[in-house]
């Protein structure tokens, strides 16, 4: 059964990115007004789809059970199409180009995606502002914390910085701990590197995010992770927290 006409002008679906990027974004967009629903996987996102009307959808290129563009596509169908904007790494944009053509996944964002460009790239897809493809600048690895980057997402609110902050220390705590469960699991730790490296780009930690993406690349490396836990404990310190908790040293 279709969900009733009309989709709210400010409801938003997220499909598929790393827990915190998501949890993050949609503080985000929450405070600025719109409703957002997540889903972890292109199934429940087609779930939620069925439940729901959106205005657009922020879908990840690359999900847990299908491909991005194949979610796009599906929330494009007649008869209640959704507008999506894929967002995903730099090398990422031929294959949505060549895949979407002719759908309504109209737009493209590259990681690390800053607060600025996606909230002006989801007003013009809410607004039915079509065809959209951003790209984003190369992250950078050239300092503890890029506090551009930080308050573009916290807008010069003490209280809102602390809270993502303590948010972004406690799962990229979670990542650290993940990776050290899996030295002898190379696919496990370079998915909890990979979702470390985008959380930190998201939220300013640069040096953090250039050496997660080198983990990533390299493989389980125990004095790799020990200095992923040097980076964190610096970022903490450039932003002022009390610094980390126990189960950053497991």
């Amino acid at each position: 059964m279709e969900p009733s006409p009309g989709p709210p002008p400010r409801s938003l679906l997220i499909a598929g990115d790393p827990a915190l990027s998501r949890g993050l974004i949609r503080m985000v967009l929450g405070r600025l007004g719109y409703r957002v629903a997540l889903a972890a996987s292109g199934t429940e996102a087609l779930v939620l789809r069925a439940r729901t009307r959106f205005a657009a959808a922020l879908v990840a290129v690359r999900l847990p059970d299908m491909a991005g563009p194949t979610l796009a596509r599906h929330l494009a169908a007649a008869p209640a199409p959704v507008p999506v904007l894929l967002f995903g790494d730099a090398f990422d944009r031929p294959l949505v180009e060549r895949e979407v053509q002719g759908s309504v996944a109209t737009g493209f964002l590259a990681k690390p995606i800053s607060l600025g460009r996606l909230v002006a790239a989801v007003k013009r897809l809410v607004e039915g502002d079509h065809p959209l493809f951003v790209t984003e600048s190369p992250m950078s690895a050239s300092s503890v914390l890029d506090r551009a980057r930080l308050d573009e997402f916290t807008r010069g609110d003490p209280a809102l910085e602390r809270e993502l902050v303590g948010l972004f220390l406690e799962t990229a705590t979670d990542y650290l701990a993940r990776m050290a469960d899996s030295l002898e699991d190379r696919e496990a730790w370079r998915r909890a590197a990979h979702a470390l490296k985008g959380a930190s780009a998201n939220l300013g930690a640069t040096e953090l995010a250039a050496l997660a993406a080198a983990a990533e690349r390299a493989g389980p490396d125990r004095e790799l992770l020990e200095e992923l836990r040097r980076r964190l404990e610096a970022f903490a310190g450039a932003v002022g927290t009390g610094g980390l908790g126990p189960a950053a040293s497991r």
